[in-house]
């Protein structure tokens, strides 16, 4: 397929590249359950993400779409791992601080990962049954991407037939000319969306770059084969996306430490004050915890500053019309491969 991907009608490529995922996907899913398999979550949640990604993108090609109910199904599936995930890469990030914290920070962080770790257990519990529903929502996914598949040589011959008047049927373009159109539709919205970042910006604008510099690499993944312009171009594209990643993680992480304290506080005041409806001394102090997340805000924030500094210096002004540079050239590049 790499060789002639440009010159492949739009239907038969993703057909290819849709599989291709699900086999990504198939591999990935006995690894969910697997304790010594921690990233088997996040492999599988990285092909859905790509899969839904170009489906969402394509979907205006002809023989592309997807039936809305099959998409619907790939969606809610990507949606029921969120929780897991999102709370397996907060317990990861709690073990990560003990080595460079101090006593204080170590007992807020024991603290919370006490009752953070129950949480992950519960989340993977419950994906029990969305997981379940991969196998035959992989089944039919192939199907539908086999079957559009074998529409091209249809709507060829439809086009021969009636090439001495106005086509009924509109013949599917090259998988080149369709990527073209979509890499520079994306380009503009994703570089309207970085013009949009500055400091003190709402946290909605710094997320927006973020999904749609993602859907951009996962456009760019399959042409790595087609010359280095690609390659550079897409491992520039992770640059941008793990600065934005790092700065949302922040952002996340963030939200999660102030909820996280406030329900250490929480916890500390009823016990005290079950204690002394039990006539026990009445003894006013602070939450044992509290310094040691204060600490952890102040590293929090001292990280963010950091990873906001990184985001703002790519998107000056000279960056972004270097990068619109070469999203130009590799779209004349996919069109040239048709």
């Amino acid at each position: 397929m790499a060789k002639a991907l440009g010159r492949r009608r739009v239907n038969a490529a993703m057909a290819s590249i849709i599989c291709a995922l699900l086999d990504e996907a198939r591999q990935a899913y006995p690894r969910i359950r697997q304790s010594h398999e921690p990233e088997g979550l996040h492999d599988f949640r990285v092909a859905l993400r790509r899969l839904r990604s170009l489906l969402k993108d394509f979907r205006s090609q002809p023989g592309v779409a997807v039936d809305k109910e099959l998409y619907r199904q790939l969606t809610a599936l990507a949606r029921a791992t969120n929780d897991a995930r999102d709370s397996e890469v907060m317990l990861a990030w709690l073990d990560e601080q003990v080595a460079t914290s101090g006593a204080a920070e170590r007992g807020a962080l024991g603290w919370w990962r006490e009752r953070l770790a129950p949480q992950v257990d519960r989340h993977y519990a419950r994906l029990d049954a969305p997981i379940a529903s991969f196998p035959m929502l992989d089944a039919k996914l192939r199907e539908a991407a086999n079957r559009a598949r074998g529409k091209r040589a249809a709507l060829g011959s439809s086009a021969k037939r009636k090439s001495t008047r106005k086509q009924d049927v509109r013949e599917a373009p090259r998988f080149g000319v369709a990527s073209a159109e979509v890499l520079e539709r994306l380009r503009d919205q994703w570089l309207s969306e970085l013009a949009q970042v500055r400091v003190g910006a709402e946290e909605e604008a710094l997320h927006r770059p973020r999904i749609t510099g993602k859907r951009l690499r996962y456009l760019l993944k399959p042409w790595r084969e087609q010359g280095s312009a690609f390659v550079e171009l897409e491992d520039e594209m992770k640059r941008f996306q793990d600065a934005f990643g790092d700065l949302h993680d922040d952002l996340v992480r963030a939200d999660a430490l102030t909820a996280a304290a406030l329900q250490h506080a929480e916890d500390e005041m009823l016990e005290r004050l079950a204690s002394a409806a039990t006539a026990a001394p009445v003894r006013a102090s602070a939450p044992r915890h509290l310094r040691g997340f204060m600490l952890l805000q102040g590293r929090q924030r001292e990280q963010t500053e950091a990873h906001l500094t990184r985001v703002m210096t790519l998107c000056r002004r000279p960056q972004l019309a270097r990068l619109a540079a070469r999203f130009e050239e590799a779209a004349q590049q996919m069109r040239a491969a048709s």
